[in-house]
């Protein structure tokens, strides 16, 4: 007879272990299965705003990933067409534990975060690609390695292209942009020429994300290109647009680089029977101004809590459904509209608006309230949290504080 667990977790990036270790702390038995050898280190998010860090701090991570990471309250937005630089400072708030950003790798997330949970007892099998799954009205059948797994529920949390996904038979509405991302790790002082340690540089053609990984001069540098152009030759380009970013300098040493297609996407429902769905599993955005993780960490939290209210019994499992149409809603009300008009402003090409974007970013620069505008923003990813004994229900000051975030200058980051 199988081992059945509680819960079974697909996918051991950050999303997966904090959504494993949410569980684990409420009580549940948590196994993970993930396709890889080991925690894949790739270019990808790597900005934990204060919203993220509330969960970090009560799950009990945050003072070890502060030892690993570091702090920041800049934000710079470039637009050198215009040759103009703005520079945002985060504000203390009232009602928000922290005015900063942490910087951390994702890997770094997911390793604490499974150390953590593997203390409490959840088992992390690498190496383990699922290759079926079967929902029998009493709980999942999962075949991985060449294995049979049983628990009572099943979390995808692999990825866009997630496989848990596809054998659940969920469409994932929306659709993909024409561009390519290509994300680079390169050691560069990016500091030297003006950027701060989190930026965008808004040009029609050359438009990046640029924030600082660590303290020893790893910089992740972000830019679009069209998904025409050959994959192969990638790497090649690279050094062409550097060209650009870094103004004719050729002291960088580039350690990796990953390019990627962007989506804007999300599971008709991230609830089918006994499957779920968490982070990019569940809903996929493109990444300019960093909503992507805030999302889907803030949705595979919640959704740890109501699960571990439904398997103690206070909670009916209609509150799934629930789950699943809240965080729908979060990602095509908040999420997607944000990192849409995001990304629309660092590649615009029409001059009149390229001047009205200037404008809106200027104002912004000039907002006594612009540091607090920068962090409130990312707090509307929570929506609502469902259950009243959530140790989350508190977590969102936003209707708390007397400034408006529904309008443009929200938008910016």
């Amino acid at each position: 007879m199988m081992d059945e667990t509680d819960v079974i977790i697909v996918g051991a990036g950050p999303v997966g272990m904090l959504t494993a270790l949410t569980l684990a702390q409420a009580g549940a038995s948590v196994r993970v299965l993930e396709k890889e050898p080991h925690i894949i280190n790739s270019p990808r998010a790597a900005v934990y705003f204060p919203s993220t860090l509330i969960i970090l701090e009560e799950l009990g991570l945050l003072d070890e990933l502060l030892e690993i990471g570091f702090t920041n309250k800049t934000f710079g937005t470039h637009i050198p067409e215009f040759g103009y630089h703005s520079v945002v400072v985060t504000q203390p708030v009232e009602g928000i534990p922290f005015d900063y950003q942490l910087h951390a790798g994702q890997h770094d997330v997911a390793r604490v975060a499974m150390e953590h949970a593997q203390k409490l007892g959840v088992e992390v099998l690498f190496d383990h690609e699922v290759t079926a799954i079967a929902d029998d009205g009493e709980g999942v059948t999962v075949t991985a390695g060449g294995q049979d797994f049983r628990a009572r529920w099943l979390i995808g949390c692999d990825g866009a292209r997630s496989t848990v996904r596809k054998l659940a038979g969920i469409e994932f509405e929306g659709h993909t942009w024409p561009e390519r991302f290509v994300a680079t790790n390169v050691k560069f002082p990016f500091q030297e020429l003006g950027y701060q340690q989190a930026n965008f540089v808004c040009d029609p053609v050359n438009m990046a994300v640029i924030a600082q990984l660590d303290r020893d001069g790893l910089w992740r540098c972000t830019y679009m290109e069209d998904a025409s152009l050959p994959l192969d030759g990638y790497e090649d380009r690279i050094h062409q647009r550097y060209e650009w970013f870094m103004q004719g300098r050729k002291d960088y040493e580039i350690v990796s680089a990953s390019p990627y297609m962007l989506h804007q996407r999300a599971g008709e429902t991230l609830r089918k029977g006994h499957v779920l769905l968490a982070g990019d599993a569940a809903h996929a955005t493109n990444p300019c101004g960093g909503l992507g993780l805030t999302s889907g960490v803030w949705t595979g939290v919640v959704l740890a809590d109501v699960l571990g209210a439904v398997l103690r019994g206070e909670e009916d499992e209609s509150i799934l459904d629930r789950f699943s149409d809240e965080r729908r809603r979060v990602f095509w009300e908040v999420v997607s509209p944000a990192a849409t008009e995001n990304k629309r402003m660092l590649q615009e090409t029409d001059m009149q608006q390229r001047k009205q974007d200037l404008a809106h970013i200027r104002a912004l620069d000039e907002n006594p309230e612009s540091g607090a505008l920068l962090m409130l923003f990312a707090y509307k990813v929570i929506g609502d949290v469902l259950r009243p004994g959530s140790r989350w229900v508190d977590a969102d000051p936003s209707d708390r504080v007397a400034i408006d975030i529904s309008g443009r200058q929200g938008q910016i980051h």
